[in-house]
């Protein structure tokens, strides 16, 4: 009986394990801390994922930047109509993007700009706010540049969490092996 219960007991843990996704807010403290972009850049990571640039620029302004509240931001600006901005996991992988604090820049002449993400339209102002995505299980993530052309939008607070591999049920198949075997052996 003691067998079955850790037998049980080793399922739920792998279970619990295997489904457990730690969320991460990337804040782009790395970028900007490093200087890595003090000129337009065409792709960098920061806090597990991958920004890539293909529009017309990319950024991570500091604090003071006008749009911002005090924290950095990255800034993307797509003038065409083809042109976006493509957020990966660092390293290949799915992931899930919870939310996005953003805004457009202030000097855009309007007071909203519908952008998309993955094909789905969001509506931006001034003034920067939380807009929740749950897009799930996704290994790319595209978000369109301002379709007036007037400005660019910029993100801050990206979080997103990892979509967990089955590396722990994995593990937990020869961990039933072993358990298999110390049963049989004393059954002998």
């Amino acid at each position: 009986m003691r067998l079955k219960g850790l037998f049980i007991l080793c399922f739920l843990l792998c279970v619990a394990i295997a489904s457990q996704a730690h969320a991460t807010v990337v804040a782009f403290d790395d970028a900007y801390a490093n200087s890595i972009l003090t000129q337009p850049q065409t792709s960098f990571s920061d806090g597990g994922l991958t920004f890539t640039n293909n529009g017309t620029f990319m950024y991570v302004w500091g604090p003071s930047s006008p749009n911002s509240n005090g924290a950095n931001n990255l800034i993307f600006a797509g003038f065409g109509s083809t042109d976006y901005l493509a957020i990966t996991k660092t390293g290949g992988g799915a992931f899930t993007l919870s939310s996005i604090d953003m805004s457009i820049s202030w000097y855009d002449s309007n007071a909203s700009e519908t952008i998309l993400v993955n094909g789905s339209p969001i509506t931006l102002f001034q003034g920067i706010q939380t807009y929740a995505l749950n897009l799930s299980d996704v290994r790319q993530v595209n978000i369109t540049g301002v379709p007036s052309l007037s400005g660019y939008w910029l993100a801050e607070n990206v979080t997103y969490s990892a979509v967990p591999l089955p590396g722990a049920l994995l593990l937990f198949g020869p961990g039933l092996v072993g358990l298999a075997a110390v049963r049989r052996r004393f059954k002998k």
